[in-house]
């Protein structure tokens, strides 16, 4: 996985209690769009493409994470009235997240430790022949789907203990365009301070 130049990832998983869906393709230089959502975040679409972001969230989204940030409700209110369905650039000190999500095939398959894995039964996993794997990771247990023919592809990771969640993987190798949101659709992150 971690010689792949390109990868989709489509899921869901658990940070701070809260469920994240993620529909993201990523390559190896950090390139990215894709979606993420959640019940306390609200929709967002990512871009990344050579060193600049851009993320593109509603009206409602923006008022939520403006006011956790530790703003009052009318600064909260101002900043999501003009970052709303617009898409957001010049973030990436504030946001190191972002770009960590953009670089998903170095963050997680780049650095790999020796786990105690253990083979389990023969199967198919989203169509593709598989046999699964039992890995535990930091005292928790992941289960991982590797295909059988081919490549051995991880075609999908399950984490049932903890923080559950559930990654499937496709689109190996194959290449994706980041388009760049016209320029009229952009406002630079330093406009929140004005607002």
């Amino acid at each position: 996985m971690a010689a792949l130049s390109s990868v989709r990832v489509d899921g869901s998983l658990t940070v701070e209690e809260q469920r994240v869906t993620v529909h993201l393709f990523a390559d190896k230089q950090g390139n990215c769009i894709g979606t993420l959502s959640a019940t306390g975040i609200g929709n967002v679409e990512i871009r990344r493409t050579g060193n600049r972001s851009w993320i593109k969230a509603d009206e409602e989204t923006w008022r939520k994470q403006v006011e956790k940030g530790g703003a009052t409700p009318q600064q909260a209110a101002r900043a999501a009235q003009l970052f709303k369905d617009r898409f957001i650039t010049g973030f990436d000190t504030q946001m190191p997240q972002t770009a960590a999500m953009c670089n998903l095939i170095e963050s997680m398959f780049g650095d790999t430790e020796e786990d105690q894995v253990s083979k389990g039964a023969a199967g198919t996993t989203n169509g593709v022949k598989t046999v699964s794997l039992t890995s535990m990771t930091d005292g928790e247990k992941v289960v991982l789907h590797v295909a059988t023919e081919g490549t051995p592809y991880l075609i999908r990771m399950e984490q049932t203990e903890g923080e559950p969640g559930a990654m499937d993987f496709s689109a190996f190798d194959k290449p994706f365009t980041v388009e760049e949101p016209p320029a009229g659709q952009v406002v630079d992150f330093s406009a929140l301070n004005k607002a």
